[in-house]
């Protein structure tokens, strides 16, 4: 993990505005001519100028747009590609253990790799995974909330139900790979449930037109009250705890969900300049739930957020950053320290022809010379 302060001149921050008319401006202007008289009067001008709001279902798809995408390009800019960035910058620091045949440095070297290698692979879909890579995907998938309340799940499986069996299923829910399979679907999806919302709702045709138009890019959220008395008789919920309210989000093209971490920009003062909510989402963050009755907490209440495609690619890499070890793990507010940001190409400390032989014995050592 390369921890490298991240001070810049000014801070990062992208403001992305949407290109829309203000409006049309009015202009009027009325002489007014006296009688004649032996002297002229002056002449009073009375000019004045009225807005033209422009009004339509268009300024919430444009507007959703805009806060979309200036969500996602904060991300980019605060460490583009940060996933490959780690990557290489840990190559680097290989390179330069074995470039110095440090003791162990082989053996050391060997076991890194294949703990990122199983860590990246295992958190891709949540299957047999360790307990930090758990930890470290849910905070890039979810916000805390659902967190939370993904947590208690296998406590509310029926016992008759194998936990073994059922538990991988679950816990892909919540997994990057859902999130990819959620920005795939999302565009193609959300029109529809706009409409079907449009039609419920007895919106004027060139609304419902104008909210697909607008869900392909935002998303749209589909409402399931319909089965609460189902689930709420199912006996899943200890007594005297109810669903009160169940939805779905799917996203849309720059939808860019919701996930645990806040990253935070230094300024040259080493004072926070900005800070910058994550982009992230899963299967189980589209989810929006509300219960009352709950044990301890008395109500909870987790909001649905659709992630769409690019923001799901986003968030990938950034996972991949954190369990590569950039540092980006979501725990608390993270300090944005780009891995590549000072770094360095390996050196032979040593130095020196007659040296450079036995800086690289661990060549032969490895090929077995």
């Amino acid at each position: 993990m390369l921890c490298i302060t991240y001070l810049k001149e000014f801070p990062l921050r992208a403001t992305v505005r949407p290109y829309t008319t203000a409006g049309v401006a009015l202009v009027g202007a009325s002489l007014v001519a006296a009688s004649p008289a032996p002297v002229s009067m002056p002449v009073s001008l009375d000019v004045q100028s009225r807005a033209v709001a422009l009004a339509s279902a268009w300024d919430d798809v444009l507007n959703a747009a805009s806060a979309n995408v200036t969500t996602m390009l904060n991300n980019w800019y605060l460490a583009p590609g940060v996933g490959m960035q780690q990557f290489i910058a840990n190559q680097m620091g290989y390179w330069d253990l074995l470039a110095n045949d440090r003791a162990g440095s082989i053996n050391e070297v060997t076991e890194e790799v294949q703990k990122h290698l199983n860590a990246v692979i295992s958190g891709w879909a949540l299957q047999n995974e360790t307990d930090a890579t758990h930890s470290t995907v849910l905070n890039h998938t979810m916000d805390g909330t659902h967190q939370l309340m993904f947590g208690q799940i296998a406590g509310y499986i029926p016992a008759d139900v194998d936990k073994d069996s059922i538990m991988p299923i679950i816990d892909y829910l919540g997994s990057p790979a859902s999130a990819m399979l959620m920005g795939m679907i999302g565009p193609g999806i959300s029109p529809w449930i706009a409409l079907l919302n449009g039609i419920t709702d007895g919106d004027n045709p060139l609304d419902i037109l104008v909210n697909m138009g607008g869900a392909f890019f935002n998303g749209a959220t589909l409402n399931l009250d319909a089965l609460l008395p189902m689930i709420n008789e199912a006996g899943f919920f200890p007594a005297g705890m109810n669903m009160d309210h169940l939805d779905f989000a799917f996203g849309g093209l720059l939808s860019p969900g919701a996930a645990a971490p806040i990253y935070q920009v230094l300024g040259p003062g080493g004072e926070v300049a900005a800070e910058v909510p994550a982009v992230g989402g899963s299967i189980f963050q589209s989810v929006g739930l509300e219960f009352s009755g709950v044990p301890v907490l008395g109500t909870l209440d987790l909001n649905s957020a659709g992630i769409g495609p690019i923001a799901a690619m986003q968030a990938w890499g950034q996972t991949v950053g954190a369990l590569l070890g950039s540092g980006w793990d979501g725990k608390g507010p993270v300090v944005v320290t780009p891995p590549l940001a000072g770094a360095e190409l390996p050196i032979v400390d040593d130095g020196g022809a007659a040296d450079a032989t036995d800086a690289f014995g661990w060549l032969g050592d490895l090929l077995g010379l």
